[in-house]
């Protein structure tokens, strides 16, 4: 009887640690509430049914074939990818238990009531932790709901939890084969090493375990200033946003314009990913630099005269060549800036915008007269997103340009001041006005 309950423990320790490593370690969402809440339901009933059929052993397994379940359900895309995290699993909780449940009864001799005795306070203390967490952790549990919801692990983390998952399994494993209950008393199994294994398993029990429990923090610690990094960076680009809102404000003809251009920006950037273009340089974090940086193209115009930048007619020669002056002020400005606020993704991105984003293709752009793919992409793509707003919206010298006329525009200029590849992207986002948002509808 006692041991069909622990069984029934053990089982159910692994199906709650592996839930709770899924959601917290490994940053997997759940479902809906009410769905979520089903689905436990529903996993413990069917891993008792299980356990109570087959065994523990099968019961285990159902239970860790659950969790992959659940992942995959949370997941919007790449779902059966899901099921392969199931891999580290097993090790990861082995780490966590083997040395706990298993090694001290063995390396204290304890006879088999006593060792029952042992495994079923530790049961108890891991009860108590769970049902303290579920009562007094409500606060940290909705902290992270909110704050950690949209981030997932990185690759290194993910590579690390692999590697420990792995490494513990082998070592479970490995003790696991040492340690045997027979007739209530635990020995070692049959063995050229003999008792004289004790102080191995000892070392390398406790080791294991303080390992496991030192890279799951390190990495639930690592999310947190992950957080905290992301929440200063957003609150750092929103106030260099503000100023671009701010310069833009000045200039009587551009109201809307970087929100505008952001958007197309996102728009022919996604396009590309998604036709397999440049995808050696855009990444899913530069695509969100991109995005990010895309309001700061003409934050040098702060340099422009008023004369010059609300002139209500056609710029004269001299006048042209000041206002030309925004792309070099503008690098000047942001380079500036990543000097004081420290090195950054999407201030690299905003300091190419804003110096290359008049650069053509052919060469014959400005400031630098640099050509093809020696003008940075997020540049490349800011060109046509710059120019189709420019052509389609009303300004003090002239009216906005009729779609058609200035799709026209841009298709003529592919090869000469648009790199064919984003003017075939724009293009495409305009043929599907869902995938490319309200902006090019």
């Amino acid at each position: 009887m006692a041991a069909e309950m622990l069984g029934i423990l053990e089982t159910a320790a692994i199906a709650v640690c592996g839930f709770l490593i899924k959601k917290y370690v490994f940053l997997e969402h759940d479902m809906e509430a009410e769905k979520q809440r089903i689905f436990y339901l529903v996993s413990f009933f069917l891993i008792g049914i299980v356990f109570f059929v087959f065994g523990k052993d099968v019961a285990s397994l159902a239970a860790l074939f659950l969790i992959g379940v659940n992942i995959c359900l949370g997941r919007k895309e790449h779902r059966l990818r899901g099921l392969f995290l199931m891999i580290p699993f097993p090790g990861i909780i082995n780490g966590l238990f083997v040395p706990l449940l298993l090694v001290p009864p063995y390396l204290f001799a304890l006879p088999a009531q006593e060792t029952v005795a042992y495994q079923f306070l530790i049961y108890g203390v891991l009860s108590v932790l769970l049902i303290l967490f579920y009562v007094k952790g409500q606060n940290w549990r909705s902290w992270f709901h909110e704050n950690m919801q949209h981030r997932s692990l990185r690759k290194s983390e993910k590579y690390l939890l692999w590697i420990i998952g792995i490494l513990m399994l082998l070592f479970s494993n490995h003790t696991a084969m040492q340690i045997t209950l027979d007739g209530g008393n635990v020995r070692m199994a049959d063995s050229i090493y003999g008792r004289g294994l004790a102080p191995f398993i000892g070392i390398t029990s406790v080791s294991a375990f303080v390992m496991t429990i030192t890279i799951i923090v390190l990495i639930m610690q690592g999310n947190k200033r992950a957080f905290y990094h992301e929440r200063v960076a957003s609150m750092q680009s929103g106030m260099i946003t503000f100023m671009a809102e701010v310069v833009e404000n000045r200039d009587d003809n551009t109201g809307g314009h970087i929100k505008r251009t952001a958007e197309y920006v996102e728009c022919i950037a996604k396009e590309l990913k998604i036709q397999g273009l440049y995808s050696d340089i855009l990444t899913d974090r530069y695509l969100s630099d991109m995005v990010v940086a895309a309001p700061l193209h003409d934050i040098g115009k702060i340099h422009i005269p008023d004369v010059v930048l609300n002139k209500p007619g056609r710029l004269t020669e001299e006048e042209f060549e000041i206002m030309k002056t925004h792309t070099t002020a503008g690098e000047e400005l942001l380079t500036h800036a990543k000097a004081e606020l420290g090195e950054s993704g999407y201030l690299n991105t905003a300091v190419e915008m804003a110096a290359y984003h008049h650069e053509w293709w052919n060469g014959k752009g400005y400031p630098y007269g640099i050509g093809g793919e020696k003008i940075p992409l997020c540049a490349r793509i800011m060109a046509v997103a710059d120019v189709f707003d420019a052509l389609t919206s009303r300004r003090c010298y002239k009216d906005a340009m009729p779609l058609e006329k200035a799709y026209a525009i841009i298709r003529e200029e592919s090869g000469t001041h648009f790199d064919p590849a984003v003017v075939e992207a724009f293009f495409a986002t305009k043929a599907e006005p869902v995938k490319a948002g309200p902006a090019l509808k």
